[in-house]
């Protein structure tokens, strides 16, 4: 999952048909910035969450990935269904922006409690016209769906260990 091999381009994972190249098996997933990283850090990399008692929690995404990640990651999750959630993060019945832009960096609320992704590309992308195409042709997916034993268990440590080891900047919410 953390090989550049197991890194499947977004656009190579879904055919003109629409139909997902992914499997339906439960799993551990992370969605990868494979293009420049350059455009990446150039992008708006603040945002303000809402904190404790209604206070606002500023926070600036770094560059803080470790060395020895292949690209930089974004998010990660965990599924019973990979290729339905891989779906729901991209949200391909909605080629314009699904979420207006907030004031002030302010975290708007997504349209569905399943599209982290795409709900943190249009707000680090805020002029971005068209998303669902700066997703195919930026982002990368991969998984793991290997859990013999204790699966549920498995899935939510993995998740756990990736997400304090990759340090996405979509995973980041703020404390209650």
């Amino acid at each position: 999952m953390l090989a550049n091999e197991t890194i499947h381009p977004v656009k190579s994972l879904v055919n003109a048909s629409g139909k997902i190249a992914v499997p339906s098996s439960a799993g551990v997933y992370a969605f990868w910035w494979m293009a420049s990283k350059e455009r990446l850090l150039s992008s708006n990399r603040h945002i303000r969450l809402h904190g404790p008692n209604n206070g606002r929690v500023d926070v600036e995404y770094h560059d803080w990935w470790p060395s020895e990640a292949p690209f930089p990651c974004l998010y990660v999750g965990k599924a019973t269904n990979l290729k339905k959630r891989f779906g729901q993060h991209l949200m391909r019945g909605t080629p314009d922006r699904a979420h207006h832009s907030a004031p002030d960096n302010e975290k708007g609320k997504a349209k569905t409690t399943a599209c982290q992704l795409r709900f943190g590309i249009e707000h680090i992308f805020p002029m971005e016209v068209d998303p669902l195409s700066l997703i195919n042709e930026a982002m990368g997916y991969s998984w793991c769906d290997t859990f013999p034993e204790n699966a549920v268990a498995e899935r939510f440590f993995a998740e756990d260990r990736l997400v304090g080891y990759l340090r996405p900047w979509f995973n980041i919410d703020s404390e209650r």
